[in-house]
């Protein structure tokens, strides 16, 4: 899997969602990779972000049981690697910033 995208977003979490709200409102193209294997909740994510944005769903992208491995580029990120769990198959994609969010379930108070 070679694919482009604007940005890819690691985790699920709110400051993960609103960063894909944000990303996709401005017209980015989106890839969040998950680790849980939970495809309901993969699903409920990616219907909740693109309300949320009200954005095509072809910007967003939404890949399960994997996780980023490796985030390189010259001057600033240029390919992110990911790694899926269920073969430990390795793929890479071509995007423009990368960011990483430890899961918190609701908004900050």
């Amino acid at each position: 899997m070679i694919r482009t995208v604007d940005l890819v977003i690691a985790g699920d979490g709110y400051a993960a969602r609103a960063a894909a709200v944000s990303a996709l409102q401005r017209g980015h193209r989106v890839l969040v990779v998950l680790r849980s294997a939970d495809t309901r909740g993969a699903r409920r994510l990616r219907r909740n972000v693109l309300n949320c944005a009200g954005a095509d769903g072809g910007q967003l992208r939404v890949t399960i049981r994997a996780e980023v491995v490796c985030a390189d580029g010259v001057d600033g990120v240029e390919a992110v690697v990911i790694r899926h769990a269920p073969t430990g198959r390795l793929s890479a994609v071509n995007a423009s910033a990368f960011v990483s969010f430890d899961a918190s379930p609701q908004p900050p108070t």
